[in-house]
């Protein structure tokens, strides 16, 4: 096991949504694993007792209450509120249609992916060899990925720093996933500005990147250099089409 990463398109109203009120992205995680999404048709391997469990499960929770976490339960005026009424069927047609665009996977890559495209390894950015040295860190921050979208003529090689997987705006509660808050980007300025990343960067410079790196007498220990770097390739190329779909 080890953690993934994953690109999820959505409509403005569904991100407009989410930004209103925080508590209805797990609403809309759990809609994915609904009986009716689409999800199922995409995942044949996932079949018998286990399938059907997880489908009742969300089916039961689906629309409720997350419960509070930590001492804060405790205090008066502080449980988990909806921001509104909602009209759960409604609200689960929309978030199941949205599940019928799928997502972009990015498996286990997305350590290897953010080192080759923005200059640091996500989590390890303070470690010796974690980043490139023109990536300069304000003191005390501590988040996983760092804050910038893109940085034009890097110092590395000429080429723009794309933090395609690690750039946007945290939204919804840090322990939804498991593997940190989720993030989102918005469309137009800056869903434009990592498209043009990734254009000017290309294939070609993503490739160059990796065959220097891995050329080296002591590459970047967090990254498994023998991967073949095509498969490494695979997502930004449909990062791109992601991006340009927005």
């Amino acid at each position: 096991m080890g953690i993934t990463g994953e690109i999820k398109q959505i409509s403005a109203s569904t991100l407009e949504l989410l930004k209103e009120d925080p508590l209805v992205v797990k609403v809309f995680r759990d809609a994915r694993w609904l009986p009716e999404s689409a999800l199922w048709q995409r995942a044949p391997y996932w079949k018998g007792e286990s399938a059907e469990k997880t489908k009742q499960e969300v089916r039961a929770r689906f629309g409720k209450l997350p419960n509070s976490q930590g001492l804060s339960r405790f205090i008066p005026g502080n449980r988990n509120q909806w921001k509104k009424t909602y009209d759960w069927q409604l609200l689960e047609q929309q978030f199941i249609t949205e599940w019928e665009n799928p997502e972009l996977d990015l498996h286990k890559y997305w350590q290897e992916l953010t080192f080759l495209l923005a200059g640091y390894v996500p989590g390890y950015y303070a470690k010796s060899q974690g980043k490139i040295p023109e990536l300069i860190l304000d003191k005390g921050y501590e988040k996983d990925f760092l804050p910038f979208l893109v940085i034009e003529n890097s110092a590395w090689d000429g080429m723009p720093l794309v933090n395609a997987f690690g750039a946007g705006t945290e939204i919804g509660d840090e322990n939804e996933t498991g593997y940190g808050p989720i993030r989102y980007l918005s469309p137009g300025d800056q869903v434009g500005q990592i498209l043009d990343g990734l254009l000017e960067l290309s294939q070609e410079g993503f490739l160059n990147r990796f065959i220097r790196e891995s050329e080296k007498s002591e590459p970047i220990p967090w990254i498994d250099w023998s991967e073949s770097p095509g498969s490494l390739l695979a997502a930004p190329q449909a990062s791109r089409q992601f991006q340009a779909d927005s």
